[in-house]
């Protein structure tokens, strides 16, 4: 494992031709890495500008500063662990705390697209949208699991027995039949029912129960072990959730009760079922299985799954951001609605989401949204705030203050500047959550997330401020 810091260039010949040789090849990260904005390739130089993670499975990418700050939060419970062995293991934490809190303020879980029909059929699977779907379904699940035990669909079965001529209740020619076939079976009687003379010792009869051995059932079977191999294998390292534990519970709980203990395997897709389609209980599951195996995704979900496989805690650090405003503006401006949910955007090459969220008192908060400088320059921060008239611009850099004054303090001006807002803030990684305000009369203030937003946003200027990272 070699770790690398921010600039490469021709100059380390073998690493510069190295990156340069695993970004052609896979065009798709290549393409992510320049249209997100994370990694600059030059002729002669490549600049990670807001890329914190692995390349490939031999380099990991980050600044000195960050990996020192992070050796000093978390190197002390495991001092000879190796940095690489250590950074995974933060980041796996992080996923974790974004994904646990996204779902505590149902951030994502609005999305129609959880509630929109698809077709059934495989596509190109997404590890974070099934995650994400098992959290919004999760009662859902239970719920309809209930519903399926206390009403499990069930069919007749209709078996062959033989009975004496006293417990005989139906003759059809088939019984009749039967009975001249097997002379061996009668008997001579007086009042016999053949000439008054014979009667058979027994008589072929049909009887009727009822199974629950359905073809319905068996989907159910089937999905209820499909989600249970996700949690598993899938989904394992998140399968501490509180929300898996318990889907899984209840899973167990049904596929060793008396309705689903006699229910075979699936053989083939009910996908024309009406009991499936129209039945409480199957009707929700059967739903939620074609949802769990859509191969439409949003863009914000493909994101995360690149997150997620490359290990890119930058791009978790926004979603932190915004996790930590949300909470904070509620504190203050009361409880919000999602306007818009999270919607693709495309700007050139450029593929991003933006959201929208209204506060009770009136103030709006927007997710990466584009907007327009009096001279028609477009500028997209992380976050913009609008509040009666004003505009207040948070932006997230996973990023050390201090070794990046002079970037972050010139890109708080630009979008000050740019768009009019009363303030620019940069939301940094650091050990404590003070920072700095550089106000318009020359004023220096110490501040943090919560003064600024306890104060009604009334700061004019720049400034930056230091959230820490406890997972």
């Amino acid at each position: 494992m070699e770790i690398i810091f921010e600039t490469i260039t021709k100059k380390d010949k073998r690493l510069f031709e190295k990156i340069n040789e695993f970004s052609n090849e896979n065009k798709e990260l290549k393409n992510y890495y320049k249209e997100s904005e994370k990694i600059e390739f030059g002729t002669d130089f490549i600049h990670f500008k807001n890329f914190c993670g692995y390349l490939d499975e031999e380099h990991l990418v980050i600044s000195p500063k960050l990996k020192e700050h992070l050796e000093n939060l978390y190197l002390l419970d495991c001092p000879k662990t190796p940095f690489n062995k250590l950074y995974d293991c933060i980041f796996d934490k992080f996923l974790k705390l974004i994904l646990r809190e996204l779902s505590k303020e149902n951030i994502f879980f609005t999305l129609s697209l959880f509630e929109t029909s698809v077709e059934e059929g495989k596509g190109n699977e997404s590890l974070i949208f099934k995650l994400l779907l098992l959290l919004k379904k999760k009662q859902e699940i239970i719920n309809s699991i209930h519903i399926v035990l206390s009403s499990p669909h069930k069919k007749p079965l209709e078996y062959e027995i033989y009975k004496t001529v006293d417990e005989v209740s139906y003759v059809d020619e088939n019984v009749l039949v039967d009975i001249v076939s097997s002379p061996e079976f009668m008997y001579q009687i007086e009042n016999g029912v053949i000439d008054c003379r014979y009667s058979p010792v027994k008589v072929l009869q049909y009887e009727t129960e009822e199974t629950f051995d359905t073809l319905e059932n068996r989907f159910i079977k089937h999905f209820l072990k499909e989600i249970e191999k996700n949690i598993d294998e899938d989904l394992k390292e998140f399968s501490s959730f509180e929300d898996f534990k318990q889907i899984k519970e209840e899973i167990e709980y049904t596929l060793q009760s008396d309705v689903f203990s006699q229910v075979g395997n699936l053989d083939y897709f009910p996908s024309n079922s009406q009991v499936l389609m129209k039945k409480a209980g199957y009707r929700e599951l059967f739903q939620i299985y074609r949802l769990f195996y859509s191969s439409f995704t949003p863009q914000f979900l493909k994101n995360l799954d690149l997150t997620f496989s490359l290990k890119d805690m930058a791009t978790l650090w926004e979603y932190y951001v915004l996790i930590k405003l949300l909470k904070k503006l509620k504190e203050k401006f009361g409880n919000y609605r999602i306007i818009e949910d999270f919607e693709e955007r495309k700007k050139g090459k450029t593929i991003y989401e933006t959201a929208k969220f209204k506060f009770r008192n009136g103030l709006t908060l927007y997710f990466q949204p584009t907007k327009r400088s009096y001279s028609e320059l477009e500028f997209r921060p992380d976050f913009l705030i609008e509040y009666k008239g004003k505009k207040f611009i948070f932006d997230a850099k996973f990023r050390i203050f201090e070794n990046n004054r002079q970037d972050i303090l010139k890109n708080m001006h630009y979008y000050k500047d740019g768009l009019r807002a009363k303030f620019a803030v940069a939301v940094c990684l650091g050990d404590n959550r003070e920072g700095k305000f550089y106000s318009r009369n020359s004023e220096i203030f110490i501040v943090n997330l919560e003064k600024l937003i306890k104060n009604n946003l009334n700061f004019n200027g720049i400034g930056y401020i230091n959230l820490d990272l406890k997972i």
